[in-house]
Formats: structure tokens, C-alpha cells, sequence
């Protein structure tokens, strides 16, 4: 780490302990501190050219109190005495017309586990050289264009450092330093009288060195997925198999699926499970679903959650079998269970519960196999690999555009096509509709993981 860095780890550790110190010394029964630094750089891109260079740093801290079962919070951007005196007072004051929750809870945190992430900063990628960045931009751009046919609508390479700490009442001091690369792209493709629709991609590295060879290879894939849209056509309109790719996967199923896990939403009893319904299977046996926050190559990667609860890889479906829940101290108090380390949030707000980075294992077919499946059962099948539409968590039912869908006719790709409709229910998809599961999976935009899935009964209305 760098020395410039740790002076300000320092700063924000005074800072955090200071306004710990006020805010019991204002009246609180106990309290909790969220503080961060983070510092970035970033060089934009819009219409294929250099549009915006920027830099910038700086620290918020946050403060939750609790007193009378009634909770008050406030942040700030300083680090400056009079400021953090300020919000310690507003955080007490706001708690003392707060409506009574025997839920609000600020509990002292476990140690880390030793098996999870620790240095996830690489110290190359923190002096990492704006030149170099420049040099990044460059070859993203230089990938993107060889093809003269996708045109660049906006993008950017980022660099950005951060720390992260937890401090409260009850003795708990976790902190955590972070540094990421990270690029994105958006753009289409023109050929003649043929434009495909827009799309976008995002992507990271922890390790400087492995900077400029994951662009280009990153870049070189986008570029091709877009550009093989150009040759469109129609799809039927049908009820039967459709296979989704890992992308619509977690956009359509996982996304929803993963309100019902919120344990304040069970708390609550507004979600389509509860605690009677642990151990039971709920969907699919071929369905294993785990949130997993110690995967260093993930942007959800994190040793402890917003309120300094140690992370850990969470099981949430085994074989169709309800396992767990996400939790975090309120939903946890409310379900008379402990916390799963799944808060959310950072030092400007309250924290809520969320997840990390949910995987969804592989299955015991190939890819291939899903397609033969496919194509034995159906003459031809629709492909979809991105959506847009809506999907209501609390019915299941979502309907929306395939954008970049594969219309398939007798076991060939035949073109992609554009305005197809799909529609369907989430739980019944994965439940007595899922037919397969690949072997292979794939992680999107540097966070979740899933397989492709061979799904029937799906709507289809051709454009």
C-alpha cells in the first residue's frame, strides 16, 4: 500500500473514533460508525472520442445510534471535529422522535474468518500511472474500432481505491482496503441499412498486470456479440422450450428470485417462503443457489458487511431444498436467528439487506446437450441472451423484449432476431418447467455466476 494511502486510512480512523465518541457522549445507548475513503480516476469516452478526464477523493461517515429502541442516523462528507460533533447531535435527536422498534440492533462483530479475502489491494494498481490509464483507454478503443462496423456510443477506464471500515460501541473495529480497475462500453452495430440495438459491458481486475490483456480480450468479445446482430430476422410466435443464457438467466429468474431471500422480507411475511418452509424443497432439484462474498474476482468480494458482521459463502438453495436466508442484525432479531453478514449499504445510509454475488451451480449437461434437447423436442426455438421488460418478485410473472435473441431452426442458428416478446413465471421456470442445467457457467460483468438453462413452457411472440 501505498504511503499517501495509509495517511489517510489514518485520517478516517480518527475520524470514525471521534464521532463514535460524540455520538454516545449525545445521549446514545449504543452506536454504530460507517466510514469510507475512496479515491478514483477516470477517463471517459463518448461518440468514439476522448470526452472527460476526472479525478477525485474524498471520505463519508455515517452514524447510526440507537436509544429506547428508537434508532437515528446522519452522515457527513468531512472529517473535520464541528461537523462530525453536528451529525452525532442530528443522529440522537432524529432517534428521539423515531417511532419504537424492538428490532433495531447494533451488535459487537465476530472476528474474521482466516480463510476469507484479505489484501485485496494490489499496490501496482494504486500507483498505477495516469499515462498508463491513458494507454488502457487507448487500447480499448483501438479493439473496438478495428471492426468499422461498431460504433462507440460511451465508455470509460476507471481506477479507484478504497477503504472501508466499521467501528461501533460494543468493540467492533473491522476495516478493509480495496483497489479495482474497471472498464465499460456501450455501443451498436452498423452495416448499411442494419443497426443493431445498443448494448453495454462492464468489467474488472484487482491485478494491474493483468490490466491491458483482459480489455482487449473483454473488448474483443463484446464487439462480437454485438456485431453478430446484424443479420436479423423473424421469430414465431410459440409456447414451449426457450434457452436462456447466463446473462438473461440472472437478469430474468435470479435477480427476482433473490427478493424472497431478504430476511426482513421474511420477517415482514410478504415473500413467497418463510421459516416453515426451511428444509423443504422449493423449486427444481437440479437448483443449487449459493452467495458466495470471498471470491477475490468478484466486484461483491468482502470480508465483513455494512454493520462488521463477518461474510461467508451462504448455501441459500441445495438441490431445490430451502436453506437460508439473507440476514442481517435487524431481520436476524426479528427471526430470532443471527446474522448471515448479508447488510447492505455504505455511510450514507441506513443499513438494509442484500446480497453479494450470487452463483448458481452447474448442472451435469453440456451446453451442447441443452441445444440437442432443444432440438429434438421442437422444430425451432428462440435463444435469449439479454432482456428488457419487467419482472414482478412477488408473483413470478415477468414479460419483456429478448434483445440479441438466436432463433434456432433444426439444430442451426439461422439469425438473430429483434421486437420477440418472451413471458413466463419465475418459480414455475424454476420449478416443474426447468428441464436442464449446463455444465458450464459463466460470470457476468465480474460478479454473478450461472449456467445456461433449457426452460419450457415459455411464451413466445414473434416480431
Amino acid at each position: 500500500m501505498s504511503s499517501p494511502f495509509k495517511n489517510e486510512k489514518n485520517r478516517l480512523e480518527t475520524a470514525a473514533e471521534k464521532l463514535l465518541s460524540y455520538a454516545i457522549k449525545s445521549g446514545a445507548e449504543s452506536a454504530e460508525v460507517c466510514g469510507s475513503y475512496g479515491s478514483k480516476t477516470k477517463i471517459a469516452l463518448e461518440k468514439q472520442d476522448y470526452h472527460l478526464a476526472s479525478s477525485d477523493d474524498g471520505y463519508s461517515l455515517g452514524v447510526r445510534v440507537i436509544k429506547d429502541n428508537r434508532q437515528g442516523f446522519a452522515s457527513c462528507n468531512s472529517t473535520e471535529p464541528s461537523e462530525l460533533k453536528e451529525i452525532a447531535l442530528r443522529a440522537n435527536e432524529i432517534a428521539g422522535f423515531s417511532p419504537i422498534n424492538p428490532h433495531y440492533q447494533i451488535k459487537q462483530g465476530e472476528n474474521i474468518p482466516t480463510e476469507a479475502p484479505k489484501n485485496l489491494m494490489d499496490p501496482a494498481l494504486v500507483d498505477l500511472s495516469l499515462q498508463t490509464q491513458k494507454d488502457w483507454t487507448r487500447l480499448m478503443v483501438a479493439e473496438a474500432t478495428k471492426d468499422k462496423r461498431f460504433r462507440i456510443n460511451e465508455g470509460a477506464v476507471e481506477i479507484g481505491s478504497s477503504i472501508s471500515l466499521i467501528l461501533n460501541s460494543l468493540g467492533t473495529h473491522q476495516s478493509e482496503t480495496d483497489a479495482a480497475a474497471s472498464w465499460s462500453l456501450m455501443g451498436m452495430g452498423v452495416e448499411g441499412d442494419s443497426i443493431t440495438s445498443f448494448d453495454y459491458f462492464s468489467h474488472m481486475t484487482r491485478k494491474a498486470a493483468e490490466g491491458a490483456d483482459k480489455i482487449i480480450l473483454s473488448t474483443r468479445n463484446f464487439v462480437e456479440e454485438v456485431l453478430r446482430n446484424l443479420k436479423t430476422g423473424k421469430s414465431e410466435s410459440y409456447k414451449g422450450l426457450v434457452i436462456f443464457t447466463p446473462r438473461a438467466v440472472l437478469d430474468i429468474l435470479v435477480s427476482s428470485l433473490a427478493y424472497h431471500f431478504n430476511g426482513r422480507v421474511i420477517a415482514e411475511n410478504i415473500g413467497r417462503w418463510g421459516m416453515k418452509h426451511r428444509d423443504q424443497k422449493i423449486l427444481n432439484s437440479q437448483l443449487t443457489l449459493i452467495d458466495n462474498p470471498w471470491l477475490r474476482d468478484r466486484s461483491g468480494c468482502s470480508s465483513f458487511d455494512r454493520e462488521g458482521t463477518p461474510t461467508k459463502p451462504v448455501c441459500l438453495i441445495d438441490q431445490g431444498v430451502l436453506k437460508s436466508f439473507c440476514l442481517d442484525h435487524y431481520a436476524a432479531h426479528a427471526l430470532q436467528l443471527s446474522s448471515t453478514g448479508h447488510a447492505a449499504g455504505g455511510p450514507s445510509s441506513l443499513p438494509t439487506v442484500g446480497t453479494h454475488t450470487l452463483c448458481l451451480a452447474s448442472g451435469n449437461s453440456t451446453r451442447k446437450t441443452l441445444y440437442t434437447q432443444a432440438t429434438e423436442s421442437q422444430k425451432a426455438f428462440l435463444v435469449v441472451h439479454r432482456y428488457s421488460g419487467q419482472s414482478d418478485p412477488v408473483t413470478g410473472d415477468f414479460s419483456g423484449v429478448a434483445k440479441g435473441a438466436e432463433w434456432w431452426v433444426n439444430g442451426e442458428k439461422q439469425y438473430y432476431v429483434q421486437e420477440t416478446l418472451i413471458s413466463g413465471n419465475i418459480f414455475e421456470a424454476l420449478g416443474n418447467d426447468l428441464v436442464d442445467i449446463s455444465k458450464e457457467t459463466e460470470v457476468i460483468d465480474c460478479d454473478e455466476e450461472s449456467p445456461t438453462l433449457l426452460i419450457n413452457n415459455i411464451s413466445v411472440t414473434g416480431g
